[in-house]
């Protein structure tokens, strides 16, 4: 456990804030005379962590209609890029026959994007901190451009693999990006909701992916298909031009608490941020008063929507740590953990992928292909009621915690809000596996299995992700960059697993 350095003559702030401050740490309430932001201007409110700058371009102060534009943005990008990476599983028998390879050849065109989903991110997160969030996704955004018109294009498994390489490598983006944005523009509170629609705009983009290709196959080509991402990749590119601005804060403009008060209060002023599980004290000599009204109604300058930002030198310096970072964290048993839930939830997904085709097309149920790919809709409702639930009532139960514990909020207090959805994964897997097994009516397989493993794999890594960027705040983007590693190692080696089941006897 980690804990703050004595210091001598603490302040009332000091002596409270210095007991057991772990990672993740916030202090949430006026205590020692200091005071602090709060929501909608309200003492009674919840302090804001990270606290705001008196700029209206500080990406928190932006207005909601800035925010919102921000993470619509982010989640088209998702969604189209997630699309045309991870939905050929129905065309599978297409290329086999068009190109004469076996099911190992054609199953790696799914595997090598798989991989540099997750492996890319070693490269996307340091350019990010250097370079920063706009162009590092409008590069991403170009690659998937020219790479769905490559698959669109390709006459043969050679090139159709190389297109798929450059697909893996755009989209790898979609993997931690979006993350990284949430923590720069909203505030503690708020970021479990906000992760909670990154995960609902993967998994719909993995959910309904495979519908479509599977349904434009049959209707019309498989190139069709990825003509159709072609300008869905090209109107993405346009939103992010017009309207994803710059979000990233060079490190010498980082918030600084605005604080008044008493005499007393301004001898006690602190910035009470432990995310790194230290807590960092600023005389009130350093702090600028709030300017009435900037919270909430700023907006974006028009540098902030330049192509080139400037370039963090700080971060340019460390670029080896960046790095090795996500490779050095993942030992740490908080983001371990995290990571692994997150790869379990996901594979929970990814099993009942690879299995369903097999079972339900076998007696009793005797599905058609048309039928099985209808069958993940219950995933989209139970992804649906995820993303509903899962992020306002991990904020939620987290809020009460801190009420009850005198405003010292803790990262572990969000993971009571896990219990429901732990339930609910051993539920959805024992229903569609034991269902398929001993050949259970399909609506209990369907709705209860398909539905409730639908719920988990967005509710289990919102929470989970969430709670280790609380503890981590300043290395969310390589928390996203680890675990998503640690997801799509398991997937790449999970078919080999559940394949030679035989579902037909």
């Amino acid at each position: 456990m980690e804990r703050a350095e004595s210091i001598p003559n603490l302040t009332p702030v000091g002596r409270e804030a210095e007991v057991d401050l772990v990672p993740g740490t916030e202090i949430m309430t006026e205590i020692g005379g200091a005071r602090f932001y709060h929501n909608e201007d309200n003492p009674d409110s919840v302090v804001l962590i990270p606290q705001p700058t008196d700029d209206p371009h500080d990406p928190l102060n932006w207005s909601m209609f800035w925010k919102t534009l921000v993470i619509v943005n982010q989640g088209i990008f998702v969604i189209a890029s997630v699309i045309p990476a991870l939905s050929i599983a129905p065309l599978t028998p297409v290329f086999m026959q068009q190109w004469e390879k076996s099911l190992t050849d054609v199953a790696l065109l799914t595997g090598v994007t798989v991989l540099l989903l997750g492996y890319c991110n070693f490269f996307i997160i340091p350019s990010c901190e250097i370079f920063g969030r706009r162009i590092t996704l409008l590069v991403c955004a170009l690659l998937n451009f020219g790479a769905c018109i490559w698959q669109a294009t390709a006459t043969s498994y050679g090139s159709f693999l190389a297109a798929r390489i450059l697909a893996g490598t755009g989209a790898s983006a979609n993997e931690s990006v979006m993350n990284v944005v949430v923590t720069d523009i909203f505030f503690l509170h708020e970021r479990g909701k906000y992760v909670g629609s990154y995960f609902w705009c993967y998994f719909m983009g993995l959910f309904l992916g495979p519908i479509i290709s599977g349904a434009v196959q049959e209707k019309v080509s498989w190139r069709i298909f990825f003509w159709a991402c072609t300008g869905a990749q090209g109107l993405n590119i346009i939103g992010l031009l017009f309207f994803f601005p710059e979000t990233r804060r060079l490190r010498n403009q980082d918030p600084i608490p605005a604080v008044q008060g008493s005499e007393q209060g301004s001898n006690d002023n602190a910035k009470l941020e432990m995310s790194s599980g230290h807590v960092e004290f600023v005389s009130s000599t350093h702090i600028q008063p709030p300017q009435p009204g900037i919270l909430g109604s700023g907006k974006p300058s028009r540098a902030q929507f330049g192509i080139f930002q400037a370039i963090d030198r700080t971060a340019w310096r460390s670029v080896v740590r960046h790095f090795f970072t996500p490779a050095h964290i993942f030992f740490f048993p908080i983001i371990f953990w995290a990571s692994v839930s997150m790869g379990s939830a996901a594979n929970a997904l990814l099993a009942v992928n690879l299995l369903q085709s097999p079972g339900l097309a076998a007696p009793p149920y005797k599905f058609t292909p048309a039928q099985v790919g209808y069958a993940n809709f219950a995933l989209v409702g139970g992804g649906v009621l995820g993303l509903a639930v899962a992020g306002p009532w991990s904020d939620y139960v987290s809020q009460k915690a801190t009420a009850r514990n005198k405003g010292i909020r803790e990262p572990e207090m969000r993971l009571w809000s896990l219990t429901p959805f732990i339930a609910a994964a051993i539920v959805g897997l024992v229903a569609f596996g034991v269902g398929l097994q001993d050949k259970w009516p399909w609506p209990a397989v369907i709705i209860i299995g398909f539905g409730f493993v639908g719920v988990q794999v967005v509710a289990i890594p919102t929470i989970s992700i969430t709670y280790a960027i609380d503890c981590y705040r300043p290395i969310s983007g390589e928390i996203m960059a680890i675990a998503t590693v640690c997801k799509n190692t398991f997937g790449v080696s999970q078919p080999n697993f559940p394949s030679p089941i035989p579902f037909w006897h």
